[in-house]
């Protein structure tokens, strides 16, 4: 087993992990639900966060890492022990985390991820007449954009805090 190797990839699943878990809790918990029905929060501050900050490509990055990190570090631990590793309570314990991590990132990636491009452009024609009263047709498919997106990134982080427990408590089973 290749120490220096493991302990970068080890470096990067966690550090990796803890971006994604943390932006999707931030999104979920304080960032959505406050520019929730706000117009200027609908347009100029989502589409700023999102594509101008390059949260979504970010998040998409630490998502990658993390689950590819983890395989590798899991194929690892399993090749120097003849599969030992994948069949102990804690290789279990393990695959049991990385499922929740490769459900979340389904989630994402169905849910919230094709929404948020969608509320994007939604926003783009809410903003093509500032100080217009919002078209109901424009107002009612933006809420109906942002409850998708809200109930995805909920499910993402809900299965995200299992996947980080079964990771910090596998080792010790």
């Amino acid at each position: 087993m290749n120490a220096p190797l493991m302990a970068l990839l080890r470096l990067i699943h966690i550090l990796a992990g803890i971006f994604w878990l943390g932006a999707t809790l931030t999104l979920a918990g304080f960032l959505l639900p406050a520019i929730r029905g706000s117009r200027i929060g609908t347009g100029t501050l989502w589409r700023s966060v999102m594509q101008r900050q390059r949260l979504q490509l970010w998040i998409n990055i630490s998502m990658t890492l993390a689950i590819l990190a983890g395989f590798a570090l899991y194929a690892i631990d399993s090749a120097a022990t003849n599969g030992a590793f994948a069949r102990s309570t804690a290789g279990k314990t393990f695959g049991l985390g990385a499922l929740f991590a490769i459900a979340a990132a389904g989630v994402m990636g169905a849910m919230s991820q094709p929404s948020s491009r969608k509320l994007a452009a939604l926003a783009d024609r809410i903003d093509e007449n500032p100080g217009a009263a919002i078209p109901t047709d424009l107002a009612t498919a933006a809420s109906a954009l942002q409850d998708r997106i809200s109930r995805g990134l909920t499910i993402a982080s809900v299965l995200l805090l299992l996947s980080a427990t079964m990771m910090a408590i596998a080792r010790y089973l």
